[in-house]
């Protein structure tokens, strides 16, 4: 009987284990179910199930994904958010240096769709299932308007005997290299490094006149437009070149579901197209930062500076800032218009991202209320001077690492203090130092730099804001 007993004792602890391995099983089998089991679509008669949240890859660039004012923001990653919405999904970005590496990452399982331009050529098509927009370029090459008559460049035959910068080793390289021979010689080929020297640097140095001609993709200069006013891109050197998203070879159903929204969708594309590549971004930066000619048409009666000056001092007051800082602010952000938006979507007097105002309990729609906008900049500026505090002692010094995070956002700060140390500057003063990583962040060699967590960052704007800001603000004080 004991043996029995024992027998049925041990059967029993071996039954319970094996329930045990069963139940976890199961569990484990409906957690990972659940996680993929996303939505089911209809389309056309085709049941299609889309992940809950999909791994989206994307380059890290001043169009397709970026960090701007600690809004994540780009013409792709706006596309894939409101894909996403219109299906009830969630997103989560993964960045990659190269298209051929997140094809890769396709291949592996790693990314669910590739969020960014890749080339419409065989061997991504043999690789991938390319889907979704359908974006045309081609090569353009880059001119001042404001040139003598007979030196604009109407027809690539023209180009004969003149000097066309370009990068290294790059396509624009080659296509220029295979131009030549079919004009039969002549156009004077120069280059300059892939890894100091991007588009968006050729495009300036051909706006400030420091390079007669460039080439870049058409895309590219449409956006740079709204830097860079005054460029003409009109002539082509290239035939069309096509561009989609990528999804898996297995992943139709991702596929059909893009290509479905985008189809039925158009109005998106057209509206963030525009966004992107056409409406300025010339905010403070229509005059050099040095330059105080616009504070010409401001008054001084009885030393006030604005008409909102009770609103700056009482929050001045509260806060510790000098009042007439945060005027300056408002000065460069808005020229004092109370009812501005920008083209990122910035609002009021000082120019308030909505994600920032939601964070202090606020609506974006409050921010066109002078006072509340006020409320939430200087709650920011504290916020700020509370972090930099201990990695920059010096308060006269902080000042500038507090006013290039209100333009930028503290992450990209952070990064470039990052860089600063490491590329052997200082990382707790501003000129010189930081402030030139800052600028190095623009370049792929740098904002790919692992001590970098923010990516791409147009560090020359938030340079010029904290100029411009500290050169009005002493204009104030020495008026008032």
């Amino acid at each position: 009987m004991k043996n029995i007993r024992k027998d049925y004792q041990r059967y029993s602890i071996q039954a319970g284990f094996v329930m045990i391995l069963i139940l976890t099983a199961i569990i484990v089998t409906s957690c990972r179910c659940g996680r993929h089991k996303g939505h089911q679509i209809d389309l056309d008669g085709m049941h299609v199930q889309l992940p809950d949240t999909l791994r989206v890859g994307m380059l890290n660039s001043p169009t397709t994904y970026f960090n701007y004012r600690g809004t994540p923001m780009g013409y792709d990653y706006e596309l894939m958010d409101r894909f996403t919405k219109f299906y009830g999904l969630q997103f989560k970005v993964m960045t990659g240096g190269t298209i051929s590496e997140m094809i890769q990452w396709l291949d592996e399982g790693k990314i669910d769709i590739l969020a960014s331009p890749v080339p419409v050529t065989a061997e991504f098509q043999d690789r991938a299932i390319l889907c979704g927009p359908r974006n045309v370029s081609t090569q353009v090459l880059v001119q001042k308007t404001e040139v003598p008559k007979d030196s604009v460049i109407k027809d690539v035959t023209d180009l004969v005997g003149r000097e066309v910068a370009v990068q290294n080793d790059s396509k624009y390289f080659y296509r220029m290299q295979n131009l030549n021979a079919e004009v039969g010689g002549g156009i004077k080929l120069t280059t300059v490094s892939k890894d100091t020297i991007t588009d968006d640097d050729l495009l300036n140095m051909v706006w400030k006149g420091e390079i007669p001609l460039t080439v870049v993709d058409s895309d590219v200069a449409e956006a740079a437009l709204s830097y860079y006013p005054g460029l003409d891109i009109s002539v082509k050197v290239s035939l069309e070149q096509y561009s989609r998203w990528a999804v898996a070879t297995g992943s139709l159903g991702i596929a059909k579901a893009l290509d479905r929204w985008f189809a039925d969708e158009r109005d998106h594309e057209k509206e963030l197209f525009r966004k992107y590549y056409h409406l300025s971004k010339l905010e403070v930066f229509d005059t050099p930062d040095d330059s105080l000619e616009d504070l010409k048409t401001l008054t001084f009666d009885n030393g006030q500076i604005s008409p909102y000056d009770q609103i700056f001092k009482a929050a001045g007051k509260k806060s510790g800032l000098d009042w007439r800082l945060i005027a300056a602010i408002a000065y460069v952000e808005s020229h004092f218009d109370a009812d501005v938006t920008s083209w990122a979507g910035a609002l009021g007097i000082m120019q308030v991202m909505p994600r920032t105002a939601e964070s202090h309990g606020y609506t974006p729609e409050e921010m066109l209320n002078p006072s509340k906008c006020v409320e939430v900049a200087v709650k920011t500026l504290s916020d700020l001077n509370s972090m930099f505090q201990k990695r920059v002692p010096d308060i006269t010094e902080r000042e500038n690492f507090i006013l290039a995070s209100y333009n930028a956002g503290p992450g990209h700060v952070l990064d470039a203090m990052a860089l600063a140390e490491k590329y052997g500057l200082k990382s707790h003063k501003w000129d010189d130092n930081v402030e030139v990583a800052a600028i190095m962040k623009s370049k792929p060699a740098y904002y790919h730099d692992p001590v970098v967590k923010n990516g791409y960052f147009r560090g020359k704007e938030t340079v010029h804001f904290v100029h411009k800001v500290q050169s009005v603000y002493t204009y104030f004080k020495d008026r008032t």
